[in-house]
């Protein structure tokens, strides 16, 4: 979890942290630039989505599963596989494509429906139990036009087939909304229905692969910085958490670093292409929360170095 008391940084205020801690331990510009610059780029991918329940933790097993089960929740938004546990939104998917059949009157679409459909999904209500269950069928198709006609119909692009390719209906949907689609917020499509749950399920499992995509520039950023010059700085793998995080590595990671130095003055740019898509990270506050992170390290650091100095010199 998040701890409460990281404050928000700026980077005015990371860079007058950063000059006073190097004056202070007598650490050259590019080795404490490169260090911290290192150690931002992990802070700033625990700080981007997703995050564990409370915040925070962003390179944890907890956060796998928390982008995991998102993703997994927006495409059940937009689908519903026949077989899955929620039959009510098979019934509404085989209810409205019934009222279409009959409104434009299809028999053999209608017909295809009864075939197709589980006997759970057509009980849809008492009257449409016994208008089905009529063994003269000519007959059972005018008293469903007669039940059916007043039914407001939002039709899907492929009626009552079977959705079958799932990613590009998904990739439209997600588009409309930048991307993600947040808790609570209404498609605006009817869902479709897949001809069986283990299809949906394999298709989520593709999907949750790319978990991690978004945090992969920053560990790309980091591994494109050249490691600090001089030799005062504490030996280690700075940003060793995020370089070994897997669910993260496995992506290739739309980042870059840039370093330019000299005596007097050091330049360090890091970017990450996906790291505010959908404005993720502005909704988050990364930035300032992965500032103010290495802030609060730096002063931790600079105070565990003057007390080890008091300590050496008997003070």
């Amino acid at each position: 979890m998040v701890e409460v008391s990281i404050p928000r940084k700026s980077l005015a205020d990371f860079n007058a942290t950063l000059t006073r801690v190097y004056n202070e331990i007598g650490m050259d510009a590019q080795s404490a630039a490169t260090k911290q610059a290192m150690l931002l780029c992990q802070d700033l991918a625990v700080f981007t989505a997703p995050m564990a329940a409370g915040g925070g933790q962003g390179l944890s097993n907890a956060a796998k599963k928390a982008g995991e089960g998102a993703v997994a929740g927006d495409i059940r938004k937009i689908f519903v596989a026949v077989g899955d546990r929620n039959i009510n939104s098979q019934k509404a998917i085989v209810f409205q494509s019934l009222a279409h059949a009959t409104q434009t009157n299809n028999r053999a679409s209608f017909d295809k429906i009864i075939k197709k459909s589980r006997i759970e999904t057509l009980r849809i209500s008492p009257i449409m139990t016994k208008i089905l269950n009529d063994q003269n069928y000519d007959r059972a198709f005018l008293k469903a036009k007669n039940y059916l006609n007043r039914v407001p119909i939002a039709a899907n692009e492929y009626g009552f087939d079977y959705a079958r390719d799932l990613r590009s209906h998904h990739d439209r949907v997600k588009a409309k909304f930048g991307g993600r689609i947040k808790r609570g917020q209404r498609i605006g499509v009817p869902r479709l229905l897949v001809e069986s749950k283990q299809e949906l399920d394999e298709y989520i499992r593709e999907r949750q692969m790319a978990v991690g995509k978004t945090k992969a520039g920053w560990l790309r950023a980091l591994t494109m910085l050249k490691p600090p010059m001089q030799s005062n700085v504490a030996s280690g793998r700075f940003g060793a958490k995020l370089r070994d995080t897997m669910w993260v590595a496995r992506h290739g990671g739309l980042g870059s670093a840039t370093q330019t130095y000299t005596v007097k003055e050091v330049f360090i740019q890091i970017k990450n292409l996906l790291g505010n898509v959908n404005y993720i990270a502005d909704a988050a506050d990364t930035l300032t929360l992965a500032l103010g992170n290495r802030d609060k390290m730096m002063q931790q650091d600079l105070a565990k170095f003057i007390a080890r100095t008091a300590k050496k010199n008997g003070m």
